[in-house]
């Protein structure tokens, strides 16, 4: 194989890692504010509502009292 070949596949599968490392970074951040703010909410005596979007990695949150 070409070394430009190889370089460029290495790149190409290093670049898939890594974004697969930062997407799964934010889902568990997500889930540790969505987790904080749920015991917050029930600390002051509300419901929370929580709206996940899992095709752009983000949520929508509410207390109701």
């Amino acid at each position: 194989m070409n070394k430009n070949i190889k370089v460029g596949l290495l790149l190409i599968t290093l670049t898939f890692f890594v974004g697969i490392l930062l997407a799964g970074s934010l889902s568990y951040f997500n889930s540790k504010e969505i987790q904080a703010a749920t015991e917050q909410c029930f600390t002051h005596g509300g419901t929370p509502l929580v709206e996940i979007d899992t095709f752009v990695l983000g949520y929508s949150f509410s207390c109701e009292k």
